[in-house]
């Protein structure tokens, strides 16, 4: 029980930093500029697929990124908590938001159940990345990775390697849609395909293990 009690304390705030910070309109542009894009072509899916993961990096950069937020941390830490309860209540509290948006979406471009849990997943699985990234690197991680998934997260690998001379730019890129949470895997989400359900799971289940052990280096004395 202390344990959900540590993970609720911790997604308990992101009511204040919606309400109190620049989160809560970043994450209303967002979704204006997305519908907007909807209304010149975008497709329901990629919409759905975007909100998610566009706000989960948001969220993380919102919630975890900054160096006063890293360094708060240590107060966290001298609290009966663990790494383990704090990387799974700022996920929560960098998710939740990113589904709303998600929601607000789909009810906008035509409601849709499968879109919008191929949002979910697709927030839930960018928004445990994003959570290790920034505690790790902090906004140059949110900024790259909000960067990646705007313009290259939907693409198929397989679009990339298909030049004659790839190059190994390229195919570094190509490795990085394969292997990460790009957003191409989630498609498949709302057909009700297991294997993207499970790949936005294991890279839910990953990052928040990865921030998890970031935040206990700095229990330890050491920053990532």
């Amino acid at each position: 029980m202390r344990f959900l009690h540590c993970v609720h304390a911790e997604c308990a705030l992101v009511l204040p930093r919606l309400t109190r910070t620049r989160l809560g309109l970043s994450l209303l542009s967002l979704a204006c500029a997305l519908i907007w894009l909807s209304r010149r072509g975008f497709d329901a899916t990629t919409v759905a697929l975007q909100a998610g993961a566009l706000g989960a990096v948001t969220g993380a950069a919102g919630m975890a990124a900054s160096r006063r937020d890293r360094a708060a941390l240590r107060i966290a830490l001298a609290h009966p908590t663990t790494p383990l309860a704090i990387a799974l209540g700022r996920w929560l509290a960098i998710t939740l938001p990113a589904v709303l948006l998600v929601g607000a979406c789909t009810i906008a471009t035509g409601w849709h159940t499968g879109f919008a849990f191929a949002g979910a997943a697709a927030a839930a699985a960018v928004g445990g990345c994003t959570l290790a990234a920034v505690l790790l690197a902090g906004r140059t991680a949110a900024a790259a990775l909000f960067l990646f998934m705007a313009v290259a997260g939907a693409v198929a690998p397989e679009r990339l390697v298909d030049f004659a001379h790839p190059g190994l730019v390229r195919l570094a890129a190509a490795s990085a849609l394969e292997l990460g949470p790009a957003l191409w895997h989630y498609r498949d989400v709302a057909s009700g395909d297991a294997g993207a359900v499970l790949h936005a799971l294991a890279w839910s289940g990953l990052g928040v293990l990865v921030a998890g052990f970031a935040i206990h280096g700095r229990r330890a004395g050491f920053r990532p």
